[in-house]
């Protein structure tokens, strides 16, 4: 089974635009790397890192920006001030709230920037229902 299908496929279709490939060199990649001859063919991990490894033996390089991506002390804080201050604890009312405030769809794609915003945000709940995110409770 292929786990974060939406994620993956969007890394294979990233890689096909980066290598500029044209439609028949990457249905012919894709045949020979998996057996299949569409993305959403594939079905297991296995299928996808085959695919994946000859995308980088063709010349393409994953490159992701570090320095932009929120951190995971970011992370951890939001889900504690989250779980502090809502009503309803739940990774969607979570992530609805997010989109609200930042436009992203989930946290994980959060910038440091934008982290920063929903913490900020969390931390006035916090206060308005009565709890101070500075001071641990007794």
């Amino acid at each position: 089974m292929l786990t974060k299908r939406n994620a993956k496929l969007a890394a294979i279709h990233i890689a096909k635009k980066e290598l500029n490939l044209d439609d028949k060199t990457y249905r012919a990649m894709l045949k020979k790397s998996t057996g299949v001859r569409s993305a959403a063919k594939i079905q297991n991990d296995n299928q996808f890192f085959s695919l994946m490894k000859s995308f980088r033996q063709a010349g393409w390089k994953h490159v992701s920006n570090p320095k932009n991506h929120c951190t995971e002390r970011q992370l951890c804080y939001i889900k504690v001030l989250w779980q502090l201050a809502s009503r309803e604890k739940t990774k969607p009312s979570l992530n609805a709230m997010i989109k609200r405030i930042t436009d992203v769809e989930d946290m994980r794609f959060l910038s440091r920037k934008a982290a920063q915003s929903v913490i900020l945000a969390l931390r006035d709940i916090s206060k308005k229902a009565g709890f101070n995110p500075d001071k641990p409770p007794k």
